[in-house]
């Protein structure tokens, strides 16, 4: 599709042309995209944005093509029907992110280029938070954690806490910016309080990074096995939620989290589609919610995967966390 948006930094506002391209109409039905708001107005609480990219996760040694989530995205959502259950009323959709691939580039160049992407997210967020409203991130890589945290802090004035629903930690040493180690560079440098890791995969987790978290009483982890084995999911999704009520709360949702869903780290064991969904609706009335970040899915990766159903799962996750309670 061609472009025909306004272009601040590498931030491309999506115009009303370019939106009708995405929407199907049928006649008798309103769907999202007749309605949604392409900037803010006074009953906006939510904005969503995308950061269609994988320099992050290619800078991690991981699989390209996160950037195919949000244009999937995109389709599927704005083609949901607006109706009393679903407004978009409360929701703007102001635009998203046009980074080059850099795809001839080394890990050493890739990882300077994340910083560079780290920025422009950051002061994207910090615009969004300072103004009230609430950030829904599209990824991209899940390196983008960090520009959410840094952005969200800065706006605040203080820390921001985090529930990461994950398989992996992604608190790798600092070695460079990249999809594995955005947590612990925002605590490093003061932007991630305390940080709770919700479904974590105890393959995946390099001994290193244990005996650290031993150290660490601001960070929570829950094993994927122990929670699959618990009898009550609601009351695992209520001790993350205490552990960080302390602070402005990000959610951060890694798809590699979920079973079975084409993602940069896919796996066949994981949270169900309804356990995500479900840990999206006991999440949102929390007072202290900042963001939400949907990252690390795809709807083609470079070694040649598809999925034709990554856009239609990031509408429902979207749509679950926008829609009002009373729906």
């Amino acid at each position: 599709m061609d472009r025909e948006e306004s272009v601040t930094g590498h931030f491309i506002k999506i115009s009303p042309e370019y939106l009708q391209e995405w929407v199907k109409s049928r006649a008798g039905e309103t769907r999202l995209g007749e309605v949604i708001a392409l900037s803010p107005t006074p009953h906006t609480r939510y904005e969503i944005i995308g950061i269609p990219e994988s320099v992050g996760v290619r800078a991690n040694q991981g699989i390209g093509g996160t950037e195919t989530a949000w244009p999937a995205f995109l389709k599927a959502f704005l083609n949901l029907q607006a109706n009393r259950f679903l407004s978009g009323e409360n929701t703007c959709l102001s635009g998203y992110f046009q980074f080059p691939d850099f795809p001839h580039s080394g890990i050493e160049e890739l990882r300077k280029k994340v910083e560079q992407i780290d920025t422009e997210v950051s002061r994207k967020i910090y615009e969004i938070v300072s103004a009230g409203r609430i950030p829904v991130v599209i990824g991209g890589g899940h390196n983008n954690a960090y520009g959410n945290l840094k952005g969200a802090s800065q706006a605040l004035g203080m820390p921001v806490s985090a529930i990461n629903l994950d398989a992996h930690a992604d608190f790798r040493k600092p070695e460079g910016r990249h999809s594995g180690n955005g947590f612990s560079y925002a605590m490093s440098e003061g932007y991630l309080g305390q940080y709770s890791v919700f479904g974590l995969q105890k393959n995946y987790v390099p001994e290193y990074m244990l005996r650290e978290f031993d150290t660490l009483p601001q960070i929570q982890v829950q094993y994927l096995d122990e929670l699959l084995s618990s009898n009550d999911f609601s009351q695992a999704v209520q001790s993350a939620l205490q552990h960080t009520a302390s602070l402005p709360l990000g959610i951060e949702i890694d798809l590699d989290a979920l079973e079975n869903v084409l993602a940069s780290a896919s796996s066949p064991v994981g949270f169900t589609v309804q356990q995500a969904l479900r840990f999206i609706r006991e999440v949102k009335p929390a007072p202290n919610l900042t963001y939400i970040h949907l990252c690390e899915g795809a709807q083609e990766l470079y070694d040649g995967r598809t999925s034709p159903s990554t856009g239609k799962l990031l509408a429902e996750m979207v749509a679950e966390f926008i829609r009002n309670a009373a729906g």
